[in-house]
């Protein structure tokens, strides 16, 4: 099937499932403008909230990692001088739960459209307490591959970041 897509997805397809050949059964082919591109979408484990993740590579001549409310782009998938580890490093990240993706999410604004203001992946131990990125923002939301830092909590604005030893603010 990898032979059918187009020269940089049978690449990176190939690269993909040479690292994780048991995804082989979520591999899809996607045609767009006369052409065939990749996508995997790995179903989320049980007790997880963050749903799929998927990559594919239908945008641009790069591979687009998704999970939860957030993506990145890469231009390789086992890496290359610009991207040291490329979108397989970023993939086992979030499959060990050194990331999570922490949603910002806006309800009941006049200026803001309700849902996901803004949502960013953080190194697990960097997961922020409360809300000092964002006016509009309502509550957060973390999401975890496994569910372990799954979260979802009221998070008002606070103007003043205070800081612990590590940096994080205090509980």
């Amino acid at each position: 099937m990898i032979e059918l897509l187009e020269p940089f997805s049978r690449q990176m397809a190939g690269d993909l499932l040479s690292v994780f050949p048991n995804w082989r059964s979520h591999f899809s082919i996607v045609a767009s403008a006369g052409e065939n591109f990749f996508n995997v979408r790995v179903p989320s484990l049980a007790g997880s909230k963050g749903g799929p993740l998927e990559v594919s590579s239908l945008y641009n001549d790069e591979v687009t990692v998704f999970y939860a409310t957030t993506h990145r782009h890469f231009f390789s998938v086992l890496g290359n001088a610009d991207e040291a580890g490329g979108a397989v490093d970023f993939i086992r990240k979030i499959l060990d739960e050194q990331v999570a993706v922490v949603s910002y999410i806006c309800t009941g604004d006049s200026t803001i459209q309700d849902g996901v203001f803004s949502s960013v992946a953080v190194p697990a131990d960097k997961i922020p307490r409360a809300n000092y990125e964002y006016y509009y923002t309502t509550s957060m939301r973390v999401r975890s591959w496994r569910g372990t830092y799954d979260a979802d909590f009221a998070a008002p604005y606070v103007r003043d970041k205070p800081t612990g030893k590590d940096g994080r603010a205090s509980r």
